[in-house]
This record gives C-alpha cells, structure tokens and sequence, in this order.
C-alpha cells in the first residue's frame, strides 16, 4: 500500500521536469561569418582600334596635268604666237594638252567648255574667252566637277568665286598708253581727229582699250570722231578705213586696238594717197614681229606691247591650283611700248619671238 501512494507522487515530478525541458528554448546557435562575395568576372575590353590616317592628298607635278586649252580661234600673229607659247610649253613642261579652237565662235567655245567638263582625263581648264558674258552656267559646272578653271589673256565679267584667277594684260592700261602717245604725236596739231579700229564687240580687251584710250586722249583734246568694229582683222581694217576715208579725209591719228587692223588701214590710207604715220599718226597694239617691221618701214609709229606668252604663268598658276595653293584673282604680264624713233628698234626687232 505504501508503494502505490508513493507511485503517483513520482508521476507527477516526472511530468513536471519533462514539462520544464519542454519550454526552455534551444540554444541559439553562433551566427556564421558571411561568405565572402565570389569574384566577378570583369569581361575583357578590346582596345579602341587606332583611327586610320587619311591619305596624305595628292601632289600634282606637271607630269599628272591634263589641261583642257579653250582658244578664242586665230587672229593673226598674235594669237598664232599664244597658241604657240601654250603648245611648246606643254610638251616642255611635259603637260598633256588639249587644245580646241573655239573659231572666233561664242557657241562653239560653250560647247568645248562643257566637253572638257564632260572629259574624265581633263582636271584643269584653261580659256581665252571670246566675251565677257555668258560664262555662269559652265564656270558652276565645272566647279560642281571639281576642275579648275584659270583665265588667260581676257577677263570675264563678275563670278570671281567660279574660276582661280585671270592671267594677263590690263588692257585699259594698254588703251591709257596709246592715248598718252597719240597726245604725244598730235601736240601742236590744230585738229586733233581720230579714228578707232575695234576689235570684236563684247570682247573685254576691245571694251578696255577703247575706255583707257578715252581716259587719257580726252585730257589734250582729241576727239574721236569714228569707231567702229573690224574684229581684229587686217581686211576689216582695211575695209572700215577705206569707208571712212571716203567720207571725209579729215584725220590725224588712227588707233588700232590690235596691229592688224593698224596694217589695214596703213593700205588704206597708201591707196588714197596718204602718207602713214606721217600724214596719219598711226598706233596699234600687241607689238607682233609686223609690227616691228612697219615701224622699221617707217608706216607705224607706236605700238603697244601685249604679251602673247603667258603659257609658262598659266601653267605655274594651275600647278598651284591643282594643289590647293592660293592665288591672287589677277596675275598681270610685263609689257612695254615701242617707238618707230627708237635708235634700238631693229635689235629689239631681231629678238622678238613672235
């Protein structure tokens, strides 16, 4: 009896420890040192590819110039003489050398403009043009082309953006010249009447001339009492002065605007009776070869030097121009003048190449 009292007793204090151990919390476990991060991985970087250089830009030589040449057409010793000058230099030089001859024909001279344009071997075009007008179009066109254009011997008006420079006379210069030794020629004379011969209308050095010789024949009187067109020619010439003399032999002085139409009107005046340069005082421009030998005939006494030989300073000028060099928009000729009276005349004669 004894043991069954004590039984219960022992039930409870077991259940009372075991409720104990139940409600008592678990040990908290130590906190792990966070893992340290894996490495990332850092995609390799290409270097930046080294920039290309540009190709260095081309330098011309002579050897690599294909010039395209626009002739006005031929004119008589003058112009045979510049054709010449653009042809010798070129094979000097060893330049390959287009050459149209445009026949004195505005037309035909647009048309060979826009061929040499049109040509792929062409990368220079060179041009003496035949009027000051008409050039916009084919200058744009060449300039959308890439080729530049240089003017020889005769201007153009405006569009100085459109070609690299003129290469020539100051033509108004040259009239001034004549003008002061016709002033010269007719000092003391009572009458002071001259007759003009002009080039081909719209021609810049015919307009240039005629206005220059104004400028400084007006300053002792001389009156122009003709002027007329004889387009350069010798026949013209002759032709315009035999006309005139018919209307009226009242003249002290001629002013050729080129040495041909002067020889014209030398015959002219011979045939009806009178005496060159000494009835008629007579001047001319360009100083050809002719016109050395009419002064040294005693029929000529003044001519006006425009120097056809202006290859060697066009060819240097589109050198440059190939290569991006500047220029200045004009590149004048040396010229002089040259007197029937000159003790020196038949020396300088025997040396003139054209």
């Amino acid at each position: 009896m004894k043991f069954t009292k004590v039984l219960p007793g022992l039930v409870m204090v077991l259940i009372l420890l075991a409720t104990m151990v139940g409600c008592s919390p678990a040990a908290t476990p130590e906190p792990a040192e966070p893992a340290a991060p894996a490495a990332t991985k850092v995609p390799a970087t290409e270097a930046p590819a080294a920039e290309e250089p540009e190709p260095a830009a081309k330098v011309y030589a002579y050897e690599d110039m294909v010039v395209g040449f626009l002739q006005t057409g031929s004119e008589g010793g003058w112009r045979a003489a510049n054709s010449a000058s653009f042809k010798e230099t070129a094979t000097q030089l060893g330049i390959t050398l287009k050459f149209y001859d445009s026949q004195n024909d505005l037309a035909k001279q647009v048309a060979g403009f826009q061929q040499f344009i049109q040509d792929p071997e062409v990368n220079v075009i060179v041009m003496s043009p035949l009027e000051v007008t008409g050039w916009e179009q084919v200058l744009k066109d060449a300039k959308a082309a890439g080729k530049p254009v240089i003017l020889s011997d005769r201007r153009i008006d405006g569009f100085e953006d459109l070609y690299v420079t003129f290469i020539g006379a100051d033509f108004v210069e040259e009239g001034r010249k004549a003008g002061r030794e016709m002033c010269k020629l007719l000092e003391g004379s009572e009458s002071k009447n001259v007759w003009e011969l002009v080039g081909n209308v719209g021609a810049a050095p015919a307009i240039d001339r005629g206005k220059g010789f104004r400028e400084t024949a007006a300053e002792c009187g001389i009156v122009v009492t003709n002027s007329q067109t004889a387009n350069w020619s010798v026949v013209e010439g002759k032709q315009v002065t035999e006309a005139w003399l018919k209307a009226s032999k009242d003249v002290q002085g001629i002013f050729g605007q080129n040495d041909e139409m002067a020889f014209g009107a030398i015959e002219a005046l011979k045939e009806a009776g009178l005496v060159p340069a000494v009835d008629v005082k007579i001047i001319s421009v360009d100083a050809t070869a002719g016109a050395f030998q009419a002064m040294l005939d005693g029929t000529l006494n003044v001519t006006v030097e425009c120097n056809p030989l202006l290859a060697p300073q066009v060819y240097e000028a589109a050198l440059a121009a190939l290569n991006g060099e500047s220029l200045p928009k004009w590149i004048p000729s040396q010229e002089s003048v040259f007197f029937m009276d000159d003790p020196s005349l038949k020396d300088i004669a025997a040396g003139r190449q054209y």
